[in-house]
This record gives structure tokens, sequence and C-alpha cells, in this order.
């Protein structure tokens, strides 16, 4: 078989399909070394070309230097034993080489974007900071993207991406949207093409919404969702003059197609009965079914009362649904829909747990379907109030049916900490391979822990899924930053 050598990261269930060709090869044709096992190009966020997948947090409501909510972003290598905490890593605007100095209300790693944008093979960090206030050529500027670059030594060198119209760094996300190779960003107005130069420059810009008119964005996803090779890109909007108690009000996905011209012109998701599909909160894409295509997943927060969209949590019911990829783009018919109280699924539905407040989808098992991680974080248990959970739902060959979920807690055996009130655990979720078995390792934040200053817990997987042997916590301690208001773990790169 040929591995494409391009610089554009591949999805976790395209890198499992690699795996389990590479052992196909190796069993008819005798085995092969294991470093031919894993290539650099494999990685979606390896700074450092290791092989190991790293993490990379953001706590933008840090305090630095006196400044709150100045902000930072914490990087943690992964390795062969999955995280490896002596590694740690934390960059601030006072760090050595990082443009700017740290100010009140920078918000410096607010939702930090892990892309290829030179083309170099290693995986570099672009860091928004959604507060910063600037000049660039005489002109004042709101908010600002710093880069990271990465090498064989991980994350060294910083350069500010130059501003422009389509510049909105709160809602980047890198995907191949045109099919060169080479890794772009899409933002909210169109689409930034690589490779970058090493001054922050992008090769060609697209003018392209990804939300209608009179809409405002809350989240984007990107991936190959009929499967032709090109990164294509969901968006997720809802009415710019949203009010809670609007009845009228909706979250909306839309998908536009990725080409060889780059992304088409959205199109809103629709429902069997022909309605705008109701998003979600948060969305992510990988493949559930193992068709070779990328599924749309979403949490969404629903009304328990009726039609109101009331303004109090507690009010929320809270589901995960679920779109199907096929050759055509998202699935006509879809989505299906999944709660606490789904057969197979722990739990019960309840008002205000905000099942699904966070999701992440990849193959926690090996077995070449994506799993689902829905995070419950405002789940009561054991008389402990939002001490939250997080629900791992199988994938399967019928797409995600809850059967065999398991749920986890910080009072899960084998879980450092304990639960407790307002830890808000599972409040964000992401996957990674950490430590290079081809097999999606867990991390959960619990932001609310310890007065708000937050926390990540790191679970490694086996061919049983995740398991809690070995699991990971640690915090501003271990980090050796403020932890005061920090809200570490509120969220992830995408």
């Amino acid at each position: 078989m040929t591995v494409s050598a391009s610089p554009v990261s591949l999805s976790l269930r395209t890198r499992r399909a690699v795996v389990v060709a590479i052992a196909l090869v190796a069993a008819t044709c005798g085995a092969l070394p294991v470093a031919q096992a894993q290539s650099r190009t494999e990685v979606r966020q390896d700074f450092n070309g290791d092989g190991y997948e790293d993490l990379a947090v953001g706590a933008p409501y840090a305090t630095v230097g006196g400044k709150k909510a100045a902000g930072y972003v914490a990087i943690v290598y992964g390795s062969k034993k999955g995280l490896n905490l002596a590694t740690k890593k934390v960059y601030t605007q006072a760090s050595p080489g990082i443009p700017g100095s740290p100010e009140t209300d920078d918000r410096f790693g607010d939702h930090v974007i892990p892309a290829d944008l030179d083309g170099d093979g290693y995986t570099d960090l672009v860091v928004p900071a959604t507060g910063e206030h600037w000049m660039w050529g005489g002109e004042a500027q709101v908010h600002s993207q710093t880069v990271l670059w990465g090498s064989a030594n991980g994350l060294t060198g910083a350069k500010l991406l130059q501003p422009g119209r389509l510049l909105a760094p709160y809602y980047s996300i890198a995907g191949d949207f045109d099919g060169d190779g080479h890794t772009d960003l899409a933002l909210p107005g169109g689409v930034r093409f690589g490779p970058f130069t090493r001054d922050g420059v992008p090769a060609r810009t697209q003018a392209i919404p990804a939300y209608p008119a009179d809409d405002s964005i809350l989240d984007m996803a990107a991936g190959d969702v009929d499967g032709d090779g090109i990164t294509d890109l969901v968006s997720l909007t809802m009415p710019a003059d949203w009010e809670p108690g609007d009845q009228s009000s909706n979250h909306t996905l839309n998908y536009l197609r990725g080409t060889q011209q780059g992304l088409t012109a959205l199109t809103a998701l629709r429902d069997a009965s022909g309605a705008k599909i109701e998003g979600g909160d948060d969305i992510e894409l990988g493949d559930v079914n193992g068709d070779g295509r990328d599924d749309i997943v979403f949490g969404r927060p629903y009304p328990a009362n009726g039609n109101d969209e009331p303004s109090d949590p507690s009010q929320y019911g809270s589901r995960v649904g679920v779109v199907l990829g096929t050759a055509q783009g998202p699935r006509t018919g879809d989505p299906r829909m999944l709660y606490q109280d789904t057969p197979g699924v722990p739990g019960a539905d309840e008002p205000g747990d905000l099942f699904g407040a966070s999701v992440a989808v990849g193959d926690v098992n090996g077995d070449g379907y994506a799993d689902i991680v829905a995070g419950n974080p405002l789940e009561d248990f054991s008389g402990v109030q939002d001490a939250g959970t997080v629900a791992v739902i199988p994938g399967g060959a019928a797409g995600p049916t809850g059967a065999g979920s398991k749920v986890f807690s910080q009072n899960t055996a084998g879980v450092p900490g304990t639960a407790e009130r307002r830890d808000r655990f599972g409040g964000a979720v992401t996957l990674l391979d950490t430590d290079g078995d081809g097999r999606a390792d867990l991390i959960v934040g619990a932001p609310g822990e310890n007065s708000d200053a937050g926390s990540l817990s790191a679970f490694r997987s086996t061919s049983a899924g995740v398991t809690t042997t070995g699991a990971l916590s640690f915090g501003a301690g271990t980090l050796g930053t403020t932890g005061p208001g920090a809200r570490l773990g509120e969220a992830f790169p995408r």
C-alpha cells in the first residue's frame, strides 16, 4: 500500500485504517519494524514529530504576572507510557520569543488550534488572544493569533499571523479544504489556505461565510463527511438576536463541502420532515460506523418544559445527536438521538444534567469504529451537586446505539481525586493517541475544580476501551501556574 507523505494531518479514524493495513501486510510479508508502523504525518497533534500525540490546553482566564485573564497555554508531550508530566511547558505572552506582553483580559490561549501551517511535517500551534488590542500597519486591531512552530524539539519560536478581514481567531479550525495537501485555516468569514510562510502569510484566501445572514457562530468542526479526501466544514449557528425564553430561536447545523476550489456555500441540514436540524452546543466529526466517512456528532441540551428556552440550566434536558456521512454528504433523515435513558447508557435523563455539553469522537479500543465521549458536567450523584461525569458510547457498523456505554467520574475506582460540588468534570473532553498504540486516549477537563482553578484527568485506552489504570490528574500545582479563576480544562483544541 502507499501511504501519503503529505503534511496534512489525518483523523483518528484514518490513522486506525493505516495501522490495520500495516498489520495485515506484516502478517503476510513478515514483521515490520515498529518505526515503520507510525509515520510522523499520521499524528494530528504531534508537536515534536515523535509519533505520540501531545496535549495542548489553553487557560485564557488565568492570572499571569498579576494580570487577570491574561492567559496561558500548557503543553504536555506524549510518550510510550502516555502523557509525560516531566515534559510540561507553559507559554504566556511573557515567555521568551512570544510577541506581546501579559495584559488584563488578553485571554491568550482562548481555543488554541493545532495545524501544520508551514508544511514541514510538524504540528504547529495557533494561539489566539481574543481580548488583545494591538497595532498592525498603523491600524488598531482587536484579537491576535500567535503561531508556535513545531520542530523536532517541540514548539519553538513564535510569530503573529498577519491580520485581515477573514481573521476571527476564536473560531479558527484546521483542515485541507481544497485537497492540495496543505493545511488551511477556516474562519467564520472564509478560508486562509496553506502553506503559510514563517511570516504568517497564507498562500491565498477565500471569502465564504460559514454562517447565514443575521446568525452568529457557536462552533465549527472539520472532517471528510463525503469521503472524497477533501476536508468539509460543519458550522453550528444561532440567531444573533437570541434571548433566553425566545421560543423561535434554534441552533442550526450547516454543511460546507470541500472541493478542489475550496469550500462551497453552506447548506442548512434538515431532518426527515424538512425542518432544520436542531444542532448542539458542541460538535465533532468522526467515523462512528466505519464506512470511511466522517459523521457529525453534537451534544444538545433541550428545554425540558415544552418549547420555551429557559435561562436556567436546571430546566434543560440533554442528548447527543448523530448525522451519518454519505457520498452525497450528511445523511438525509438523520439525526438519531441518544439520551441518558437510552438502553445501554447508564444514568437517567434529568433536567439540568447537560449530557453532551461537550463531545469528542475517536476510536478508543482500536476496533475501527470511532466512539463518542459525552461530557455531563452538571450531573449530580452521591449527594454532590454539579460534580460531573463522562460517558463513552461505542461506535459500530450500525452507528452508536448506546449499548455497551460506560460512565466515569472522579469517584470511579482508579480515578485520582474525589467528586466535589461544582467540579464540573466533563466540562470539556478530547481524544488523543498519547502513547502511539493506535487507540485514542481520553482527556477530561474539570474547570470548576478547586474554586474554578480547574484540573485535567488523563486516561489511557486498551482493546477493552478507556481504562482508569494509571490515570493521571493534574492542575496548577503541576504546571506551576496561578490557580484560582483559571478554569483550566474548560476547552480543548478542535
